[in-house]
């Protein structure tokens, strides 16, 4: 044989050796998803371990590759209103969110932040929930069983009730654009305002722990801003600063959601079911206190009395904080969801891939 040919056959075959000294690193194939609701949900993994990335050592005759790992920690945001109605598809349809740029002819649907509005005349770019606007809230249908939540649009008879801040109020006479709340209002006071099974719960976060032994601890938080306020700072007399409160300019309050039970869902049963918490105020920011400036040298007052030293504006609010821990016998499957419900109308988390807890992350 030519000694030239016999090097290249044993170079080939070294090659061919080394390069089966090692194989690429298995490609998991995921579990089949859980059957109804839960399996048109979108998935997603958890966190990643933040002391990852790393290059293993060979083992088993797999190459060294640069490595990531999902931690035991899995942060699910809840669908908004679009994702929600494509998981339920035709059996749950809600009315469309308003759109800038669609025309609204007289007596079309439309959402906003969980309010369906009616259009009063021919309407386009003009965002429902304005004083003297186009729009005014729907009173008909499933969606509006039960008080509505108050608009600054819509024109209150006597008699009529609305939905405040979590409290039923009643219009004395005609009204429109007058918050219930308010001291001196045209509203009575009727009470707590009830679940209403129609409505669907508001937007939120929730986060699923593995502990060691197999058990989860599971967790949502649903902020919800009521108002805006504003601090603008002032220099007033004897060269001292003053703090003027305005809220006459912030978004008008919106309605809190109610929230009837939340859920924790694994492989689509539901394994945790428990009564949705209250709503608790969130801290306000206080405003800077007042505070002296510095003089000229010929007692006046280094800055001009009036000058706008600072504005800042602040969310006022309340949110629904809840938490649970669900047995490592219960746990066990494959994927797991929170839902938030109100009677039927629910609101559900993304897919959690559970079986990834801890896992590799292979490139």
């Amino acid at each position: 044989m030519n000694i030239k040919l016999l090097a290249l056959s044993l170079g080939g075959a070294l090659l061919a050796q080394a390069s089966l000294a090692c194989s690429p690193p298995p490609q998991m194939t995921p579990p089949p998803l859980p059957a109804g609701l839960d399996g048109r949900l979108p998935v997603t993994y958890p966190d990643k371990d933040p002391n990852f990335p790393y290059i293993p050592p060979v083992s088993n005759g797999q190459c060294p590759v640069q490595l990531e790992r999902y931690s035991n920690q899995a942060s699910l945001p809840g669908l908004n209103d679009a994702e929600t109605d494509r998981v339920y598809g035709a059996a749950n349809p809600l009315t469309p969110v308003w759109d800038a740029g669609k025309v609204y002819n007289t007596g079309d649907l439309a959402s906003l932040d969980g309010i369906t509005y009616i259009a009063k005349w021919w309407t386009q770019n003009e965002k429902p929930g304005q004083a003297w606007g186009a729009w005014e809230v729907q009173n008909s249908g499933s969606q509006a069983a039960g008080p509505q939540p108050w608009s600054s649009s819509k024109a209150y008879s006597g008699g009529e009730q609305a939905a405040f801040n979590g409290r039923i109020y009643q219009a004395k006479w005609w009204t429109q654009n007058n918050p219930p709340d308010q001291a001196g209002s045209p509203w009575e006071d009727k009470g707590p305002l009830p679940v209403n099974s129609t409505s669907r719960p508001p937007q939120f976060s929730a986060k699923i722990n593995r502990q060691a032994d197999g058990s989860l601890k599971a967790s949502f938080v649903s902020p919800q801003t009521v108002y805006l306020i504003t601090f603008t700072e002032k220099v007033g007399a004897a060269c001292r600063t003053e703090v003027h409160v305005d809220t006459s300019s912030a978004d008008l309050p919106t309605p809190v959601t109610m929230l009837e039970r939340w859920e924790v869902r694994i492989d689509g049963k539901v394994v945790s079911s428990l009564p949705g918490p209250q709503a608790i105020r969130t801290p306000s920011v206080l405003p800077p206190a007042p505070r002296n400036l510095p003089s000229n040298p010929d007692g006046s007052c280094s800055v001009a009395e009036g000058t706008v030293l600072s504005k800042t504006t602040h969310p006022n609010g309340m949110m629904f904080v809840a938490n649970t821990e669900i047995s490592a016998s219960n746990a066990a499957g494959n994927y797991a969801s929170v839902w938030l419900c109100n009677g039927n109308a629910c609101r559900p988390s993304t897919l959690l891939a559970k079986y990834r807890f801890a896992q590799p992350i292979w490139p």
